[in-house]
């Protein structure tokens, strides 16, 4: 939770920074700030649910490492996305992929899990990568 609150806080912190001269693509507008706080809050909601999926079964602890995986890869590349923002440079375009590729790999991951007793969580979390993925593609069509 601690990373995920220094990247809510340092997104808020690049949305204000008026220090650097940056693209409007990197400070962006609110439309495309909210968008990038609701993709973070969106991940950590996502960690949150697959934490709480009991991985008892071989197979669905299988599963909810990959879908962890996945969402770690996420939260890398939000990272390095900031950095790029801080450093005054463009966001990577792979970091980018990667924030989509991750969240695919979450969600595959967490389609295999097909312990009816755990329905209620899996879908959830699985609603919660959808609206990530969402406010992923509202970042890259808002932050222009």
């Amino acid at each position: 939770m601690v990373r995920i609150s220094s990247v809510v806080f340092s997104l808020a912190v690049a949305a204000c920074a008026a220090a650097a001269p940056m693209q409007r693509r990197q400070t962006g507008d609110l439309d495309c700030n909210l968008a990038r706080l609701k993709i973070i809050f969106d991940v950590a909601a996502t960690q949150k649910l697959v934490g709480q999926i009991n991985s008892t079964d071989l197979a669905t602890a299988s599963a909810v490492a990959v879908a962890q995986t996945g969402l770690d890869s996420v939260n890398s590349a939000i990272q390095d996305i900031l950095a790029a923002v801080f450093a005054g440079q463009t966001a990577p375009a792979a970091s980018r992929d990667q924030v989509s590729q991750g969240l695919n790999t979450a969600n595959s991951a967490l389609s295999l899990i097909k312990d009816p007793s755990l329905n209620a969580t899996v879908t959830e979390a699985q609603a919660r990568l959808l609206t990530a993925g969402a406010d992923g593609d509202k970042v890259v069509a808002d932050c222009k």
